[in-house]
């Protein structure tokens, strides 16, 4: 019969974390043609002008009470 163990104990025997791929991920991102883009450009600041950005509060009201 296998033994059960808390992933705790099997933790330091992996060779990888969570944290190292999204660090690769991001290294990898950031080299690419899309990252070099993404870095060129205030996509926010645009956002924000067009006023694509959503509004912290929700959406306007369509029908208003009287």
């Amino acid at each position: 019969m296998v033994k059960i163990q808390k992933i705790s104990e099997i933790e330091p025997c992996l060779g990888f974390t969570e944290f190292d791929m999204l660090k690769k991920y991001r290294q990898s991102f950031a080299t690419s043609e899309l990252g070099r883009l993404h870095s060129l450009f205030p996509f926010s600041e645009l956002a924000r002008q067009m006023h694509l950005k959503s509004s912290p509060f929700g959406r306007k009201k369509l029908f208003f009470s009287r």
